[in-house]
This record gives structure tokens, C-alpha cells and sequence, in this order.
């Protein structure tokens, strides 16, 4: 609900409650001479249960260039799992305050300074809760954690915004402070069989540099950077493994867009995650090429599409793990390079009707 409080501000409150369930029912075998055996005891049901009750309060206002927006909100989570092995067993209830705080100055009408303060969470996916995972290889796995709990962040930032005709210039500086953070951790067991699982570590801390860069220099092309640099610094430990590890590294995403004449258009992107690592594994960087086409036609009825993913199959994860007595390198390569071919019609459409399409891009 939204409602003015008087030509210049205004309050906005609000619920909001999320059910979200796991329900598995899971079990491995393998058959030899005797017939069918359960592989390392892999044969249980796990009911996740996770109810998240919210309510928010937000002021917003101005006054001359100065801008406000001020909100808090409660957050009251009940989390429950059962299993029938009585593995994973454990009921969880926690209640948070999560503040938020920007300002903003306008100094003419294409320029603006921005700080915010803000306190988030980061809860765990489905993945990293589900205990059970396919078993693509018999010396390794990756075993989800149904005991892990939220991340918490408290975030600084600063930015700038400048916007001319044919130029966007959006540079900011940060820091972020996170408890609880989730990291990966490897051993192996008494078998010999490595295990990967999410835990939660006690704290890191983040600064760094984002820069955004949006150029026109003429009508009929639009060029797009995104730059994130930032230095972190873990810290914990679970079991016998320190987590203690800092290090620096670089995001980026650079696009480019052509729309020449009689509606022809296209796009290109390039990703890039440069190298990071932690205290037991080195992940190398990570590079893409998405590229797109479209052409609308008879008269803005009908509009083909074509667009590849991971163009040249550059996209591949290369890590390496080190042990006490082990080294584990793996290369994965989650998709191969996919084509597709759209063909919008539409139907009833108005003389100078605008059309506009949706477009999604992924940031790390």
C-alpha cells in the first residue's frame, strides 16, 4: 500500500508470507551378481519445510535536489525437516530486522550523487539444501546440506550518475560485510570417495569497484559495459579445514547492438568471470559469447529471431582442489552451444502500434 503524506513524500507498508517445500524421496542401487544393493546407504525421504512471514515499512520524500527513501523490514522464518532416517531432523526459528537507507543529491538535470546502506539476506538454493544429487562419478559428489542457514549482508555504497545525450557514465564504490557466508567444502571419506558440500563459514568482507558505461555515438548502434572489481577476504572454519583466504578479481559484461535499416537488428554479448579461489580450490576464469539477430516484417506483424548461446563453446569450468594427500582437477562443461530459431506473429495488431519486446541479460 502506497499513500501520500504530502506533495513531497509518502509511506509505503506491506506483507508478504512464502511457503517453500522439498520433498524427496531418493534411492541409489547398483546391481551385481546378487542382484540389486543400495550404494553408500542412499535410501531416504526428506520433507523440507521452510515458512517465511514478512512485513515492510517504507518513507520516501524530497526536498529541493535532495532525495530520502528510509525502510525496515521484519522478516519471521520457521523452518522444519524430517526424514525418515532421522539424519537431517531439526526444527529452526529465527526472526530478522533488515534497515535500508538511500540518499541522493541532484546537482543539474544529467547529474547525481547516490549512497545507500542496506541489510540483506542470502538464502540457500534448493540445490544446496537437496541431500540427494545424481551420481555422475563414483570417486566424487556433491551432497547438499538440508542443516545450512541464511547469509547475512550489511552493504555500503556510493555512486555516481552522469547522462548526456549519447553517453551514460555510472561508476560506485562498495563495501560489504557478510556473516554466515556459505562456502564449499571438500573431504574424503573413510572409502576413499570425495565429498563436496555447502557449508557456512563465519564472515567475509568485500570492497570494490563497479563501473557502467552506456555509449550511442550515433542513432543506429549502442555500445554497454559492465565492470565489477573487488578484493574479499574470508574468514572460519568447519572440521579440520581453516578458510582463512583473500584474494581479487574481476566480473565483466560488454555488449553491443546494431538496428540498421527496415527493422533489421543485432546483438552481441561477451561475459567474462576472471579466476577467484578459496582456501581448497582454485577456479580458473570463465568467458562466453552470446550472440542474437531479429528482422520484423510485414508491416510489424510477424518478427523472426535468431540467437546462440555460449557461442564456440567457450564457456568451461576448470577447478582444482588440494588436500592434505590429494589434488582433484575437474573441467565441466554444463552446456554446449544452443541455437534457436522464433518466429512471432501477432494478431489484430493497430496501425503504428509500438511493439516492445523484453530483454533479460545475466550479471555476476
Amino acid at each position: 500500500m502506497i499513500h501520500p503524506l504530502d506533495s513531497t513524500s509518502t509511506i509505503e507498508y506491506g506483507l508478504k508470507l512464502e511457503d517453500r517445500r522439498v520433498n524427496s524421496d531418493f534411492i541409489a542401487e547398483q546391481k551385481n551378481i546378487s542382484g540389486w544393493e543400495i550404494i553408500d546407504q542412499i535410501d531416504n525421504h526428506l520433507l523440507y519445510k521452510e515458512l517465511i512471514g514478512s512485513g515492510y515499512v517504507q518513507f520516501s520524500g524530497k526536498k529541493g535536489a535532495f532525495s530520502y527513501q528510509g525502510g525496515l523490514r521484519g522478516e519471521l522464518t520457521k523452518i522444519g525437516i524430517e526424514d525418515r532416517m532421522g539424519t537431517y531432523t531439526s526444527n529452526k526459528n529465527y526472526t530478522r530486522l533488515f534497515p535500508t537507507l538511500n540518499l541522493s543529491y541532484r546537482f543539474n538535470g544529467n547529474t547525481t550523487l547516490q549512497g545507500s546502506y542496506s541489510k540483506r539476506i542470502n538464502r540457500p538454493s534448493l540445490t544446496m539444501i537437496y541431500p540427494f544429487n545424481e551420481l555422475k562419478d563414483l570417486s566424487s559428489r556433491y551432497v547438499g546440506n538440508p542443516d545450512l542457514n541464511p547469509s547475512y549482508a550489511q552493504v555500503l555504497e556510493i555512486s555516481f550518475l552522469k547522462n548526456t545525450k549519447t553517453f551514460t557514465f555510472n561508476p560506485s564504490v562498495y563495501y560489504q560485510r557478510n556473516k554466515g557466508i556459505i562456502e564449499d567444502y571438500t573431504y574424503r571419506n573413510a572409502e576413499g570417495l570425495f565429498i563436496t558440500m555447502p557449508v557456512n563459514i563465519h564472515k567475509e568482507t568485500r570492497s570494490g569497484i563497479e563501473l557502467s558505461v552506456l555509449y550511442n555515438p550515433l542513432k543506429w548502434i549502442q555500445l554497454n559495459t559492465e565492470l565489477n572489481l573487488f578484493h574479499y577476504a574470508k574468514e572460519g572454519s568447519y572440521r579440520e579445514q581453516t578458510f582463512d583466504f583473500s584474494g581479487t578479481t574481476l566480473t565483466a559484461r560488454l555488449s553491443a547492438q546494431l538496428k540498421l535499416k527496415d527493422k533489421l537488428s543485432f546483438q552481441t554479448i561477451y561475459n567474462f568471470r576472471g579466476a577467484n579461489a578459496t582456501a581448497q580450490t582454485h577456479t580458473n576464469a570463465v568467458h562466453s559469447i552470446d550472440f542474437g539477430c531479429s528482422k520484423t516484417f510485414l508491416k510489424d506483424r510477424a518478427t523472426v529471431t535468431f540467437d546462440v548461446s555460449n557461442l564456440f563453446e567457450l564457456r568451461k569450468l576448470s577447478s582444482v582442489t588440494t588436500g592434505a594427500d590429494y589434488v582433484i582437477n575437474q573441467t565441466n562443461i554444463p552446456n554446449a552451444a544452443r541455437y534457436r530459431l522464433t518466429l512471432v506473429y501477432r494478431l489484430n495488431i493497430k496501425d503504428n502500434q509500438a511493439v516492445r519486446q523484453a530483454k533479460t541479460g545475466n550479471r555476476n
